[in-house]
């Protein structure tokens, strides 16, 4: 498999980063602290990719909550090593306790890498439990829907063995489009851990100018796209009924 020099800068980079939060994952073992204003209008469940543990998310949990919105961890989820199924009833569970507090606000779930995974299989399960709390959507940043070839490399390794393009729940998650609507996609511009990345027909999404898969969590940019998603699936009242809002939609 050929590996660009322009992909080892990205990657030199990337690890340079994922290396810091996994010290920190590693050395802060305290709960998460970050939340936002419990009467915020969206909450947004913040879902790590796998591996990685919530503080992976907490740079972008702080542009989150500066733009008004509270946010959650998935401590419970550790290194999200599950299976995506097993992993989607954690996020079920999480959706069920903040509906729970914050009857009206809207839940958005923001999921890394295989956390995009996980966050549309619990869309797909919740679509059949129409009693159940409903999240507004996800948006995926650097999610592998349909793999990556790189994940061959490490096909013994059970908590990668899910990402290979051929593996038969993958395609399965793949195919099931019901939830499509709902999902907006955040793609890097060169994602070295996912080297074919592409949106899935029919789900909306922007590419990035910055490449890399972790360092986008710290990004400016990466988050701008993320809010802008979420307006999108969480729109504020007066802006669902403003037309020309709709006409841009």
């Amino acid at each position: 498999m050929t590996v660009t020099l322009r992909e080892v800068a990205v990657w030199a980079r990337d690890y340079a980063f994922a290396a810091r939060m996994h010290v920190r994952s590693a050395i802060d073992v305290r709960p998460p602290r970050l939340r936002g204003m419990p009467g915020a209008r969206v909450h947004v469940i913040l879902i790590p990719g796998v591996v990685e543990r919530w503080p992976f998310m907490e740079p972008l949990a702080k542009r989150m909550i500066a733009a008004g919105h509270a946010v959650h961890f998935l401590p419970e989820l550790d290194r999200h090593t599950v299976p995506v199924r097993e992993a989607a009833v954690i996020v079920g569970a999480a959706v069920d306790r903040v509906a729970a507090a914050h009857p009206h606000a809207q839940i958005v779930l923001v999921g890394h890498s295989k956390g995009g995974l996980s966050g549309k299989r619990l869309l797909i399960d919740r679509a059949s439990e129409p009693t159940a709390p409903q999240p507004a959507g996800l948006v995926a940043l650097a999610p592998p829907f349909a793999g990556s070839s790189r994940a061959r490399l490490l096909v013994r390794v059970p908590a990668i063995r899910e990402l290979d393009p051929s593996d038969e729940r993958l395609l399965a998650l793949a195919a099931e489009r019901g939830a499509d609507r709902r999902i907006r996609v955040v793609l890097p511009r060169l994602d070295p851990h996912i080297p074919d990345n592409a949106f899935p027909e029919g789900v909306a999404g922007v590419r990035l100018r910055a490449s890399g898969h972790f360092r986008p969590l710290a990004t400016r940019e990466a988050a701008r796209a993320v809010l802008a998603a979420i307006d999108e699936l969480a729109p504020a009242p007066h802006d669902q009924d403003d037309p020309a809002r709709a006409d841009r939609s």
